[in-house]
């Protein structure tokens, strides 16, 4: 049985910034949930495969198509079945949802119908949005506000405008006229969001979603201390071993590189924020992940997988119920610990061996 005592004391953590509204589970809430079975947090593609932007590194694009744009897959999950979907999850006790795309999840037609389902069973939209299509109209944000939702906010960097930009514009052959304007709209939609009242809460309702590279490494400590002072929370991560990213990326840190960051970052937060903590990975500088033992990752098409770095399916929705694919998870859920196993598992197929086990304390 598990014991709250046995899982990251990081979890009762709820003050600046380090978890966000959807993932403030607490020790003794997951040791229930793991002891009962619960699903408290999937990740679901819920949204069609289209989105404007290409990214090279995007995790729900199919990794035999590096270079064609992300359009609407002929198979997808029927919007019924998509919210009949929400039903089955919020069966399974289901407290929040991570609505990671398979595209840009807030152009999708039936976006409002998917949120409005999750409010429906007081579910915690978790809305993971590039942020400049949609998220510069007050009205848009207002009403995802008061359904309830959490806005994660891509954010590669938060000075860097010809890096960010050329990040949405894909790699270099790729016509992408938009993407010119990307960090000024994201900015905008970033003034809007705070304005509104999203990081006012605590836990706070505001994250950014930033992938550390080599491009981007020495902006860390500045974004976290953005990220800080506003009531921000960060999922500070490398790629996922998954998509396009399956087989690697040239400009990705070495584990060395990341868990130094992460040092650095738990460093910050003792110094300057009274915030005593381990960087706990995947997600430095904050809580640890719940998605793989405490939910499920469904793709559009219906396969299901432990989490997004995951590359087999343990089954698929279209065919029979969550419930069922569900009960063959249990094994990851009992050994719940918060960590990464996919990206531990990608790190050692290449050859950068762990000198520990997946956190570091503060010294």
């Amino acid at each position: 049985m598990a014991l709250p005592s046995g899982l990251p004391c990081e979890f009762d953590l709820m003050k600046h910034g380090f978890t966000m509204r959807g993932w403030d589970f607490s020790r003794e809430e997951i040791a229930e949930a793991i002891n009962a079975h619960r699903m408290l947090n999937p990740a679901m593609e819920l949204g069609t495969n289209y989105c404007p932007w290409n990214c090279g590194f995007c995790f729900t694009e199919d990794p035999h198509n590096p270079e064609g744009d992300k359009r609407r897959l002929d198979d997808e999950m029927t919007p019924k079945k998509r919210l009949q979907l929400i039903d089955e999850a919020a069966a399974l006790g289901t407290r929040s949802i991570n609505f990671v795309g398979a595209g840009e999840p807030t152009i999708d037609p039936h976006f409002w119908k998917i949120i409005e389902q999750m409010a429906s069973h007081s579910i915690t939209p978790i809305i993971y949005t590039e942020g400049a299509l949609r998220c510069t109209d007050r009205g848009f944000c207002q009403k995802l506000y008061d359904l309830g939702a959490t806005v994660v906010l891509k954010m590669n960097s938060l000075e860097d405008e010809a890096y960010q930009n050329a990040i949405v514009a894909g790699p270099s052959g790729r016509k992408r006229p938009m993407a010119e304007n990307y960090f000024r709209k994201r900015a905008e939609a970033l003034r809007l969001l705070l304005n509104i009242g999203f990081a006012d809460t605590t836990p706070t309702r505001l994250a950014f979603d930033t992938i550390i590279c080599q491009q981007n490494r020495e902006e860390v400590p500045r974004l976290h201390r953005y990220a800080r002072q506003h009531n921000i929370f960060v999922l500070f991560v490398n790629y996922l071993p998954s998509g396009r990213s399956s087989d690697g990326v040239s400009d990705a840190l070495t584990r060395a590189e990341q868990f130094a960051i992460f040092d650095d970052l738990a460093r910050i937060d003792e110094r300057e924020f009274e915030l005593s903590h381990r960087s706990i990975f995947p997600y430095a500088g904050g809580t640890p992940c719940t998605i793989r033992g405490l939910g499920l990752y469904v793709k559009i098409r219906g396969e299901v997988y432990d989490c997004p770095g995951e590359l087999q399916p343990l089954g698929d929705v279209q065919r029979e119920p969550l419930m069922a694919i569900w009960e063959r998870a249990r094994p990851i859920t009992r050994a719940f610990d918060g960590g990464c196993a996919p990206r531990e598992h990608f790190w050692k197929t290449h050859g950068q061996q762990p000198d520990s086990l997946s956190l570091l304390v503060i010294q």
